[in-house]
């Protein structure tokens, strides 16, 4: 793995990197080697000075980085591969209104490759509240949505209700009607009416940390 063997290069230790980065000694080990990529991830998101500290600790830049372990960073190019644009997301929380493009919204900031393709203003994120969607979506998650995504069946969707906001549901089509189905089997299906809106369809995931 790139990460680890760059600190054993330059004799540092996990906890050492861990504390120069800003966070408790645990967290390199427990947080970013595990599953680099979303952490990295999230660390863009969420943190970049925190990222960008990291990058100091390895004494990488931004394109070193991305070529030694494989991970697409903003602005740093692996030879051969397709950029990854950055996208500025505006978040709902299920049960709110539907997302608002303005600078009073909450947003979040991504690279990732499954939005490669598809334009800013045609995405927007809902962060998950409770149980009926899991195991596929837990608690806390942020999901991506794409408006100009086909809402086909079986597929994720974000769907403004009109008695209960924004809710994320997967859709399906039974006996020519179309119903709002939880993966938790222990919430049942909802029939999509003419009084609801499907906003969009899942385009990624951001897993909570």
């Amino acid at each position: 793995m790139a990460i680890r063997k760059r600190i054993r290069e330059l004799g540092l230790s996990q906890p050492k990197v861990s504390r120069m980065v800003g966070r408790s000694a645990s967290w390199l080990a427990t947080q970013v080697l595990p599953d680099p990529e979303n952490a990295i991830r999230y660390l863009w998101a969420k943190d970049p000075e925190a990222f960008n500290r990291l990058l100091r600790v390895l004494q990488w830049t931004p394109e070193e980085f991305s070529r030694e372990t494989g991970i697409q960073l903003p602005g740093a190019e692996i030879p051969g591969s397709i950029p990854v644009v950055r996208y500025r997301i505006p978040v709902i929380d299920a049960g709110a209104g539907p997302p608002m493009w303005n600078e009073g919204a909450e947003y979040i900031t991504l690279h990732i490759p499954e939005l490669r393709g598809k334009r800013e203003e045609e995405l927007f994120a809902v962060r998950v509240k409770g149980d009926s969607m899991e195991p596929t979506l837990r608690d806390g998650d942020i999901v991506v949505f794409w408006t100009g995504g086909a809402p086909e069946p079986g597929r994720i969707v974000a769907v403004h209700v009109h008695w209960d906001g924004v809710i994320v549901k997967r859709l399906q089509r039974y006996n020519g009607s179309w119903y709002l189905y939880s993966d938790n089997p222990d919430h049942p299906p909802v029939p999509l009416t003419e009084h609801d809106r499907v906003l969009g369809v899942a385009a990624t995931l951001v897993r909570k940390m």
